[in-house]
């Protein structure tokens, strides 16, 4: 990190039971400028929401656990928020891609995404009290960055900074978590109802469009093509081939929860709509003392 730039490191341990608390405890004690909190296992947006309520500066910078950030990272996000239009950054996001495989997660951010991955963003404090923070009621750890971008969108200019460089290596995900992964799309719902001209914009007409035009009908079947390059790793490719499998026969058996998840959703916002009553700001926990 660039010593030259006055910085503080909040890290916020959210279920961890295998062992960084301790380990987080002991790098305290060496390093002044680095802070931690533990918490129940309550998902990212909480977990950051808590980290921005204890921390003191003026602009707040994202990463992840899993992610490695580039020595100048701060002194760039410093550098760029020198122009008083911008009220966000988003910063180019690497990967090793001869690691990746279908049993692995990484993020590839090269140019700026409509998704707002916040493994690598920095907002103004302020305009991220403004607008609430994260949104707590997304079912899973899904679109509530997107949804964050979204809205910080309407306050001013958000800009890709291709020197805001971190890098996210894959990180190999267990084969159960990876079956089940098509269930976070119930988080389209949200999104849809509470920023619905932005998700037109954005993504599709309709998360129906989106999930079943998009996804199963035309991403899928790419996905499914991409796994014939693992055809000499019988593990890897077999396994590749399954999760394919998976996500096709989900994406069928998850059809009623998308509806009930589009009614609710439809409901909650319509009903908002109808009294005048403007959608509410995620509420931030208070500051830890």
């Amino acid at each position: 990190m660039d010593p030259v730039v006055p910085f503080e490191v909040i890290v916020v341990l959210d279920g961890c039971v295998d062992g960084s608390v301790e380990y987080v405890k002991s790098l305290c004690k060496q390093r002044p400028e680095l802070k931690y909190i533990s918490k129940h296992a309550e998902g990212p947006a909480k977990a950051r929401n808590v980290g921005v309520s204890i921390s003191r500066g003026d602009i707040i910078a994202f990463t992840d656990d899993d992610c490695i950030v580039t020595k100048d990272w701060i002194s760039n996000i410093m550098k760029s928020f020198e122009d008083d239009s911008l009220v966000g950054l988003q910063g180019k996001t690497s990967t090793y891609k001869h690691l990746c495989s279908p049993l692995t997660h990484q993020i590839d951010n090269q140019h700026g995404s409509v998704d707002f991955p916040t493994c690598n963003v920095a907002i103004r404090r302020d305009a991220f009290l403004n607008i609430g923070g994260f949104d707590e009621s997304f079912p899973y750890a899904h679109n509530e960055d997107a949804d964050l971008g979204w809205r910080l969108e309407k306050l001013g200019t958000v800009k890709f900074i291709p020197s805001m460089e971190i890098i996210h290596p894959p990180r190999k995900e267990k084969l159960s978590k990876l079956i089940r992964r098509m269930k976070i799309l119930e988080s389209e719902f949200l999104l849809y109802h509470k920023n619905k001209q932005d998700y037109k914009r954005k993504r599709a007409v309709n998360p129906w469009v989106n999930i079943y035009g998009k996804m199963f009908c035309k991403h899928l079947p790419l996905i499914f093509k991409s796994r014939f390059r693992f055809i000499l790793q019988p593990s890897i490719f077999l396994q590749g081939i399954f999760i394919n499998i998976s996500w096709w026969v989900s994406l069928l058996y998850l059809i009623p929860t998308f509806m009930e998840a589009e009614k609710t959703y439809r409901d909650k916002y319509q009903k908002k709509t109808t009294q005048g009553v403007s959608i509410q700001k995620p509420v931030l926990p208070k500051e830890v003392s």
